[in-house]
């Protein structure tokens, strides 16, 4: 298995399923909200461990309830799917060639529209959960993050019915996701080349941010052994604690 190797279409649709399915908590993200919420994690200069937010991918209304595997090799899977997707998308990013992923909502004259709601709210919720670096770009360069603002909250919303023309202006916003993403990106990058310093600093930890040695990780590792995700906990008390096997 290749933990950088992107997500094809049928294994995005298969985690997609997994997402929406039974055994996942009311609250779960699906593939576009996913999609989102690694974004600002990705543009965050500091580096987040999947012991953090995976519990908020199972649960995005508290961050507490894990999911149902039926078995151990699923969750492997799941996970492993999980995991090079943030690759391919940390990659993306960092290469200035993101797009982001949305559903495409079939409209009644036969066209198309990219609903960007989902993606802008699971972006927002990574702003909200880890919010250190964030409070500078809200109060004095609003604008970065004005389109998962207007699509991506209750306020934002409300500003899109009062616009006169809510299609036109949620057009708009769709379309400037991606140049706003690009633009944290870069706007961060002094910050997270000084984060990544220090960790360079620290013997034994992974600095890039690519996520390779988490993938696959209940497979590889003991129970008792130091977590790969770079959290210095025993596996146990980390990622190992995340799935519920039944």
């Amino acid at each position: 298995m290749n933990p950088i190797l992107p997500l094809n279409d049928d294994e995005l649709d298969e985690l997609d399923d997994f997402l929406m399915s039974d055994g996942m908590p009311e609250d779960s993200m699906d593939i576009s909200t996913l999609d989102g919420f690694f974004a600002a994690l990705i543009v965050n200069p500091n580096l987040i461990m999947p012991s953090e937010y995976l519990p908020w991918v199972w649960d995005m209304e508290n961050g507490e309830g894990p999911p149902a595997f039926p078995s151990l090799q699923y969750a492997n899977r799941m996970l492993e799917l999980i995991m090079r997707h943030f690759n391919d998308e940390l990659s993306a990013i960092s290469n200035d060639r993101f797009a982001p992923l949305f559903y495409t909502l079939e409209q009644p004259d036969g066209s198309e529209f990219f609903d960007a709601e989902g993606w802008c709210e699971g972006f927002m919720l990574g702003i909200t959960v880890f919010g250190d670096p964030w409070q500078d770009v809200m109060e004095n360069h609003p604008e970065l993050i004005a389109p998962m603002v207007l699509l991506g909250t209750e306020q934002g919303w409300e500003m899109l019915e009062k616009s006169g023309d809510d299609k036109q202006a949620t057009q708009d916003a769709y379309e400037a996701i991606s140049g706003a993403v690009a633009s944290l990106y870069d706007h961060f990058q002094e910050q997270r080349e000084e984060n990544t310093r220090g960790r360079l600093s620290r013997p034994g930890r992974n600095p890039s941010g690519l996520l390779v040695e988490a993938v696959g990780m209940p497979v590889k590792v003991g129970r008792n052994d130091e977590c790969p995700c770079g959290s210095g906990k025993k596996y146990k008390k980390c990622c190992g604690a995340a799935p519920t096997l039944h």
